[in-house]
């Protein structure tokens, strides 16, 4: 597949390294010389420095041979304006970033899907969604939705005192709530393992379980006894972001959002029904403690400034927070962040970026993918075809690749545990756990 990236920033750089990974042939644009130098260190790609609006610049990419268009610049209004130019040339897949609320509100007029681009992201709104998933379920790693909600994904940390250490998904399954969830996949140190029935799950281990919200939620009340549901949510930082997620949260927890602009304050306030909104300095002690943080409070810092943001949760920890999280947007940061431990969680506006790429991005029988932050990994949504080999086929009868596993199954809206004695019939939506480099091979077992 050919694609051509406008914008070569850590959006456009993070989905052109996970397009190289399956070997797509990827062009990028990009109006700074200097990025176009940074993506070529690390990427095999062709790069064109110029305006991703300009007809030359469009005419030397050959983006009338494109499969994919995707436009990620900082600017709203080139990312629309060529993907519309794509879209004239007959370009099949268009994707452009979006920020301002006012492209994405439902009207008949100026409809951006109607005018040709097939899909518009807001990464904040994205990220947003992802961190409010994590505050509901502070045991997890990383827990994120799909099959409309009906299906959750969950990472778990193996301790010392979990009941889960030391066994195998053999020995669990005689265990109620290990029957209901399923297994997936482990992050072993930086080595991925795919659970069978003899794997040992080992301290430090970072399982990654599929089941119904209720499973999961279930099954972290077993797993994690000594972590409670928080009592108060406290957001440094009153961007788009900050916004957005205290909209999401303050429904369900006490909210308190701290920001030191007083112009932006007063917006935050009045958009905001339940959230206290403070006018002040996060990094200071006072303005910690005038947000009530102590050991039944989650604090997430989520101001522009990486380093701010660290500076924050430090000292949210010292004070007693439970919970700590930040975003980083620098990518090459995230892996520093997490070795030091200096945090609990980290969100990324840009991998939820490519992550909705991906879930767009598959043909129409992969309806979604899900790009897990910890795993070299996706999960694939399938759907079994009439007339397949596999339709009426058990599950332990396919012959999937070695870093493959088939998660659940949702038929008729009822969500199956994937036992190996399940059969799968004509019409099944089947999501499947693989490594990247076996998403081709997935794709052509259920296609």
């Amino acid at each position: 597949m050919r694609v051509v990236i406008v914008g070569a920033g850590n959006a456009g750089q993070k989905l052109a390294s996970r397009l190289c990974e399956e070997k797509h042939s990827v062009v990028m644009i990009d109006s700074n010389q200097q990025n176009l130098i940074d993506a070529e260190k690390n990427l095999d790609i062709l790069s064109i420095c110029g305006e991703g609006t300009h007809p030359k610049i469009l005419q030397q990419a050959e983006v009338d041979k494109a499969d994919l268009f995707v436009s990620l610049t900082d600017s709203d209004q080139v990312n629309i304006l060529s993907c519309l130019m794509a879209n004239d040339v007959g370009v099949k897949g268009k994707v452009a970033r979006v920020t301002d609320p006012g492209f994405l509100a439902d009207t008949d007029q100026y409809d951006l899907y109607r005018m040709g681009i097939d899909l518009i992201i807001n990464q904040k709104q994205e990220c947003a969604n992802e961190v409010f998933n994590m505050l509901m379920m502070p045991g997890a790693h990383e827990v994120f939705d799909l099959f409309d909600g009906k299906v959750m994904v969950a990472g778990y940390q193996i301790n010392a005192v979990s009941p889960l250490l030391d066994r195998t998904p053999a020995e669990c399954n005689v265990l109620d709530l290990m029957q209901e969830v399923r297994a997936i996949a482990i992050r072993r140190i930086d080595e991925l393992v795919i659970p069978r029935g003899d794997t040992i799950f080992q301290k430090d281990d970072l399982v990654y379980i599929v089941g119904t919200r209720k499973q999961i939620f279930d099954f972290f009340t077993w797993v994690c006894p000594d972590i409670k549901p928080f009592k108060r949510l406290v957001i440094a930082g009153g961007g788009d972001l900050g916004l957005m997620v205290a909209k999401e949260a303050e429904q369900e927890i006490d909210c308190v959002l701290l920001e030191k602009n007083n112009d932006r304050a007063s917006i935050c306030s009045g958009s905001l029904e339940k959230t206290l909104v403070l006018k002040a300095d996060s990094l200071t002690e006072n303005a910690m403690e005038e947000a009530g943080i102590n050991k039944n409070t989650a604090f997430i810092a989520l101001t522009g400034d990486d380093e701010n943001n660290i500076m924050n949760c430090l000292l949210a920890q010292k004070m007693g927070a439970a919970f700590t999280a930040t975003q980083i947007a620098r990518i090459d940061f995230i892996p520093v962040v997490e070795q030091l431990y200096l945090v609990n969680r980290i969100v990324s506006p840009y991998i939820s970026t490519t992550n909705t790429i991906l879930h767009w991005l598959r043909s129409k029988r992969v309806r979604a993918a899900a790009l897990l932050h910890n795993l070299p990994g996706e999960l694939l949504d399938m759907i079994v075809s009439p007339g397949h080999n596999i339709n009426g086929m058990n599950i332990k009868d396919i012959s999937l690749p070695n870093k493959s596993v088939i998660a659940t199954v949702l038929r008729n809206n009822e969500v199956l545990t994937a036992t190996g004695d399940l059969k799968l019939f004509s019409g099944d939506r089947v999501l499947v756990f693989t490594h990247a480099d076996e998403v081709n091979q997935i794709k052509t077992i259920f296609q």
